[in-house]
């Protein structure tokens, strides 16, 4: 469990369950591997939340009122795609399971949840963005250090803006896949933003850096090869 626990210990947890003793529960024990567990009572303050300040990892009920907790996940996946995004059920039906699968939730838990499976789970999947921490090639010139958010070429230091970072980092995520404008939108602007925004904080990228780093896939976004 000790290299679980250093695993965990730098991550962000949101907890969103609408019956009280689960809550508690789930809080007190996960708040000794996490670095911050925050929690909500239902899906809308869950979303509150998050939006304030997103978390590493979001664990939620799928059953609670108003709004269920696979509408809040997919929201989720807009506003941060690489949140690790967990639902918890009593019911494991083909039916939640389905739109689970749709909803893209990494990992789909019967409760009582077992707090050891969860933790291990967490533990694998984040190491797959260990290489986040470190310098990344662009191409044979230019490199991304995530550490000091700062690119260069050869050694030459590049200042990015706090845009240019986030799109940066968000398109080199999700290397070699097309990045939608929406979700530019969620995870840059965390509020509504035009296509042409979007495209001033790509130009301006590319002058920075060199002009085929970011490249525009018409109609449906952006990505890095």
């Amino acid at each position: 469990m000790q290299a679980i626990h250093k695993r965990l210990q730098p991550l962000t947890l949101l907890i969103a369950e609408d019956d009280e003793s689960t809550l508690k529960w789930l809080s007190r024990v996960l708040s000794i591997y996490f670095k911050e567990v925050r929690v909500a009572k239902d899906a809308m303050q869950a979303l509150e939340l998050f939006v304030e300040s997103p978390s590493d990892v979001i664990i939620s009920d799928i059953e609670m009122p108003q709004v269920d907790g696979l509408h809040l996940l997919e929201k989720i996946s807009l506003i941060s795609p690489h949140t690790i995004r967990v639902v918890m059920t009593a019911y494991n039906t083909p039916e939640y399971i389905n739109r689970a699968v749709e909803a893209n939730v990494d990992f789909y838990l019967k409760k009582p949840i077992d707090i050891d499976e969860f933790l291990v789970a967490i533990a694998s999947s984040a190491s797959k963005d260990d290489a986040l921490n470190e310098v990344v090639f662009l191409n044979e010139i230019y490199t991304y250090d995530y550490k000091q958010k700062l690119a260069k070429k050869g050694d030459e230091s590049i200042k990015l803006t706090k845009k240019e970072v986030l799109l940066l980092e968000l398109l080199l995520k999700n290397r070699k896949s097309v990045v939608s404008l929406e979700q530019i939108e969620h995870s840059v602007w965390q509020e509504s933003a035009s296509a042409d925004a979007i495209r001033m904080v790509v130009v301006g990228i590319r002058k920075k850096l060199y002009q085929g780093v970011i490249e525009n896939v018409k109609g449906l976004g952006y990505r890095i090869e």
